[in-house]
């Protein structure tokens, strides 16, 4: 036997990034892009994924699925496997499901309790990623650039053993697997604890630069940062700079974020600062000519953003 097939749901930024480390290190990968765009197929055939027409498919062929999309979209994901999975006849071995969204523990507990009915034949692992989607290291050659998989539950994938082939703790080792937890809920708790401190930031930077812009004093302002506090400024700038695209994805991440403060550490009311980062992100990704765009600088994402803040 062959390494795994593993599936992946969806081929976003994360997503292809995570395939292409597969596929370089041998692995089969598959998705299903049947209800996608076309730059999505295309993005994923030239990436030589395999593509499947129907989530059946990929609960039928794949050892392991690793759910990577939108926040808002991980509970409906999950409920589409779960719906494959119970009209198929078990095939033997075990599938596992691993959620890699940014979600709050809530959410995962949710997730997990859809697969408590096939929990003989699917192992749920709760999950987030803290970093930036692979790559190969330009100056190393077969070396990658990856970031933190941090899973939790009851059920470690170093411990899959399937024919004696080691393969779950191979898995875990290519992907950067950390097993923080033997509960659901810590390793996604722990993804937005640690969001909420980069996104989070950002989200501040955003009303800062678009209100100095507007009292004529935003020079002066990264002036300031770069005298008196240059790693903030830098910060702030480099999120102002790369989050035009990804907006939409945080706004629904902003409210798992204040869930999470809320339910987890006992803030209650106190965690709605994050309700109010989520209004930010939305107001972004519905800003034309900023909202999904790539490339832009500083100065271009706060004029787009002042002229929108402008029109309300």
């Amino acid at each position: 036997m062959g390494l795994p097939t593993i599936g992946i749901l969806s081929i976003g930024e994360m997503g292809l990034g995570i395939a292409r480390l597969l596929l370089a290190n041998n692995y089969r990968v598959i998705t299903n892009v049947s209800n996608r765009s076309e730059t999505t197929k295309d993005r994923a055939r030239k990436a030589d994924i395999s593509l499947v027409d129907q989530d059946s498919d990929i609960v039928k062929q794949a050892d392991y699925i690793l759910s990577i999309v939108p926040p808002r979209d991980a509970l409906t994901t999950a409920q589409r496997i779960t719906a494959a999975h119970a009209e198929l006849e078990w095939r033997g071995t075990p599938l596992w499901y691993i959620d890699l969204n940014a979600i709050a523990p809530r959410s995962a507990h949710q997730i997990a309790d859809l697969f408590t009915p096939f929990s003989s034949q699917v192992t749920f692992l709760d999950g987030g990623i803290i970093g930036g989607p692979p790559a190969p290291k330009p100056d190393t050659p077969g070396e990658w650039k990856k970031p933190s998989l941090v899973v939790s539950g009851p059920h470690s994938l170093a411990d899959d053993d399937r024919a004696g082939r080691g393969t779950g703790a191979q898995l875990a080792t290519l992907l950067n697997v950390r097993h923080v937890a033997n509960t659901i809920g810590p390793a996604s708790g722990l993804k937005m604890c640690f969001a909420s401190t980069t996104k989070g930031l950002t989200a501040i930077a955003i009303q800062s630069f678009t209100t100095a812009a507007q009292l004529g004093v935003l020079d002066e302002l990264r002036a300031h940062l770069a005298d008196h506090s240059p790693r903030t400024g830098a910060l702030a700038e480099a999120g102002l700079r790369s989050m035009p695209s990804k907006a939409y994805r945080w706004v629904e991440e902003m409210r798992q974020i204040g869930a999470t403060f809320a339910a987890e550490g006992g803030w209650e009311g106190d965690a709605a600062i994050f309700a109010g980062a989520a209004a930010v992100y939305e107001l972004v990704a519905g800003t034309e000519g900023v909202g999904g765009e790539k490339g832009l600088e500083v100065e271009r994402v706060v004029e787009g953003l002042v002229g929108k803040l402008q029109e309300r």
